[in-house]
């Protein structure tokens, strides 16, 4: 039994790259990238929908210097 299991049979092994690893990294990078593009397409459509909202909140913390506690009201009326 010993001899069967110590026996590993010695080879020329090489270290290459597959194919599948490399296009698989190909379409890993081509995907993220797309994502990442699409996420700037989806973040300007955002603040041209929210243009007067944004203008408003820059306004707002400028004249109250950052301090936004007194213009959320705290509890509903």
């Amino acid at each position: 039994m010993l001899n069967v299991v110590a026996y590993v049979r010695y080879s020329n092994a090489s270290i290459m790259i597959d194919w599948n690893f490399i296009l698989g990294a190909l379409i890993f990078i081509i995907i993220c990238g797309i994502l990442i593009f699409q996420n700037q397409i989806w973040e300007e459509e955002d603040y041209s929908r929210n243009k007067k909202w944004y203008k408003w909140k820059d306004s707002a913390i400028k004249a109250n210097k950052g301090d936004l506690s007194g213009i959320y009201p705290t509890s509903k009326k």
